[in-house]
């Protein structure tokens, strides 16, 4: 019997992630290129989404889900805002203290999980927060974005089509039962080919800019499915397969996010210590 309409690498919600992923390509690449107001609205929606998933990860009561969820998107619309109007820092401290808050106070009140509601809004809102400041304050802000998000798509798909065609010993399978170690190295080497070879166009040819880029790229990688597994483990923890079912053939928004929230971090951090590399302008 061969493959149903749609279908590939064993996988029947193919077709109906491609289209998915295009639609998305499409609404982050026209934001990121845009930027303002459109760049802060696409942030927020990822907020409230990210927030509902999270809370129904993390509480299994309805009351506390509900909770949980209200108080992310009160700390999460309010820190996007201030990044923008007051800057990074005054957002950060913002997050700082409702993660306080909501691991000392509000979760003890409720009889709710500590650690996770201290953890939600860094978890979140620390990502989005990076992703504000690379697109507005870094320098070739709008170039920096598009970067880092095309890097951590391609250690997806890399991740996936290699992991699902050759398979091999699994990663972590206490975490995650389906990643392999073929997808990882999948992952991290077209990520190290799409960033370097982005930095290769922008600078019309390869060179040694291009090979630091792409060695940026191979670490980034790497840390982008610490964030995948990260999550696998909420969901693990939860019994959940999927955070959510808003993206067909994905899952939830977390889903298709949670290697990003690791990797922008992690990228804004390196590009504050050391500066931004020409490689990357």
């Amino acid at each position: 019997m061969g493959p149903r309409p749609g279908e590939a690498f064993g996988d029947r919600d193919f077709g109906r992630r491609v289209v998915t992923g295009l639609a998305l390509a499409l609404a982050g690449g026209t934001a990121i290129l845009v930027g303002g107001h459109l760049f802060l609205a696409l942030l927020l929606v990822a907020a409230v989404a990210m927030a509902f998933e999270y809370a129904r990860l993390q509480e299994r009561a309805w009351t506390r889900q509900r909770a949980l969820f209200v108080f992310l998107v009160v700390v999460l619309v309010a820190a996007l805002p201030t990044a923008a109007l007051a800057g990074v820092k005054a957002a950060l401290a913002l997050l700082g203290l409702a993660a306080a808050a909501g691991g000392l106070l509000l979760a003890r009140r409720l009889g709710g999980v500590g650690w996770a509601w201290a953890l939600g809004p860094l978890y979140l809102g620390g990502p989005l927060v990076a992703l504000w400041w690379l697109r507005h304050e870094a320098p070739a802000g709008a170039w920096l974005t598009f970067w880092i998000v095309a890097v951590v798509a391609a250690t997806d798909m890399g991740g996936y089509f290699v992991g699902r065609t050759l398979r091999g010993p699994r990663l972590a399978p206490a975490l995650s039962p389906n990643k392999t170690w073929s997808g990882l190295w999948g992952g991290v080497a077209l990520a190290a080919l799409v960033g370097g070879g982005l930095a290769a166009v922008a600078h019309g040819g390869l060179d040694g800019r291009a090979a630091l880029a792409a060695l940026l790229a191979v670490l980034l990688a790497v840390v982008e499915q610490m964030g995948d597994l990260f999550e696998s483990w909420l969901k693990r923890r939860s019994g959940y397969k999927d955070s959510g079912g808003l993206l067909p053939g994905h899952g939830g928004v977390l889903d298709r996010l949670d290697g990003l929230l690791f990797a922008a971090p992690a990228f804004a951090l390196a590009l504050l210590l050391v500066g931004v590399p020409g490689d990357l302008r």
